[in-house]
């Protein structure tokens, strides 16, 4: 029986690579299981213990009150829980399981949260580059190196070590989402890229790719898929159940949190306002008021809205299938970046989805510029939980970029090809 295993594994030499190098990233998380900075700002200390707490206490129809009765204090400034019911939800079902507090720690629980996502996340990666193996009959190394290795990357295991609870889980469903869409199975797709958005609304970054797609084969579609984006409120509202099972109104449970949160994001720290805050020496424009922060959020939010229509514009001038294809491959890197450019509010590693993305084009398309980029957004992902300094961590190099993804979907748009005609 030993001796067949063996020969099992031998000829599974994929199987062997995956299992070690799993292994090996298991034995780390199993090392760091009650890690978490002492930092009392973190968000674990500030956070997440009195939101367990609080859930361990009341139990499910806490999901309706904590919102409203649990903050924090830092100064004079309280700050509220704000995450959506599904987050609550899933705190219950560990609480009343007796994981917590009975076994695990409150960082423990996340992590594990945390890692079954990131194996998800890293069978579908394996699912996502094999789809574009040309040579299906080949050995499929390519898919498996980058399941291996997205177990690595810093916007997985940068967020398992500094226990942020959602990261993981909306990356890991907006790449099943993905998946979905690239079997065809768009109404599934739609309805999970929903769910996406509820657990963390960054997974709206993506939706650009989603809507030239859609548009681009409008059609030659059926009823049912031209009606598919109906299913990603479906999914939204589904995942808002136990919310609004809770106590809460429906409407109040699936948008209530996503709005409050999205109306109260006022901070200019990084992507586009944090040229006009007035903080850095070398800037020269007007500093950031109260007065005129509106103005700003407004201009800002125009602007990517204009880059948007650009960008795709320019893919629906692009005949060649294999360029659009690079072309939509490009746009799942700079989508991410522009709405974080552009959005009031972002944080310093509002973006790493777009890094998850730039792994998942290097393994689709191994090229000198993938490679590059991969490794610059995702060094900028690992520092961004360092907060260097701006000389760093700057908005300019995301506008380089961005420039530079957009010039290369002009080079394979026909209104490059007119250029190249009249020069």
């Amino acid at each position: 029986m030993s001796s067949s295993l063996i020969k099992y594994f031998i000829k599974k030499q994929q199987v062997v690579f995956y299992l070690f190098f799993a292994s090996v990233w298991f034995a780390i998380f199993l090392a760091q299981l009650n890690l978490y900075p002492k930092n009392i700002t973190n968000d674990l200390s500030l956070y997440q213990l009195p939101w367990w707490k609080y859930l361990s206490t009341h139990g499910f129809h806490g999901i309706a009150t904590i919102n409203s009765e649990v903050y924090s204090q830092i100064g004079d400034q309280r700050y509220y829980a704000d995450y959506t019911s599904v987050w609550y939800f899933i705190i219950v079902v560990i609480t009343k399981l007796g994981v917590h507090p009975n076994v695990a720690s409150v960082a423990a629980a996340i992590k594990c949260i945390g890692a079954g996502f990131t194996i998800m996340s890293s069978v579908v990666t394996f699912l996502i580059v094999k789809y574009f193996q040309v040579n299906k009959s080949e050995k499929q190394w390519n898919a498996v190196f980058a399941a291996m290795l997205i177990l690595f990357i810093p916007p997985f295991f940068g967020d398992m070590l500094k226990t942020n609870l959602p990261d993981s889980a909306y990356i890991a469903l907006v790449l099943l989402s993905l998946l979905m869409f690239l079997k065809e199975k768009y109404g599934f797709s739609w309805f999970i890229f929903g769910v996406a958005i509820y657990f963390k609304a960054m997974a709206l970054y993506i939706a650009p790719l989603y809507i030239f797609l859609y548009l681009f084969n409008l059609k030659n579609t059926s009823i049912i898929e031209k009606l598919a984006p109906l299913f990603s409120f479906l999914g939204l509202i589904s995942a808002s159940l136990p919310g609004y099972f809770a106590g809460l109104t429906l409407f109040e449970s699936a948008f209530g949190t996503l709005l409050e949160r999205t109306s109260s994001t006022g901070g200019a720290e990084n992507g586009f306002l944090s040229i006009f805050d007035g903080k850095d020496q070398f800037v020269n424009f007007p500093v950031i008021s109260q007065n005129n922060l509106g103005h700003f959020q407004i201009i800002s939010i125009l602007l990517m809205f204009s880059y948007f229509c650009l960008v795709i514009f320019l893919m629906f001038q692009t005949k060649s299938e294999v360029g659009l294809k690079i072309s939509l491959l490009d746009l799942t890197i700079i989508s991410p970046l522009i709405f974080w450019f552009f959005l009031p509010g972002q944080h310093e590693n509002y973006f790493s989805i777009s890094a998850v993305f730039s792994f998942l084009v290097f393994f689709i398309a191994p090229t000198k510029k993938y490679f590059i980029l991969m490794g610059i957004l995702n060094f900028l992902v690992w520092e961004s939980y360092h907060f260097v300094p701006k000389l760093l961590f700057n908005p300019y190099l995301f506008i380089i970029i961005m420039f530079y993804l957009t010039w290369e979907i002009i080079k394979r748009s026909e209104l490059h090809m007119t250029e190249q005609l009249i020069s």
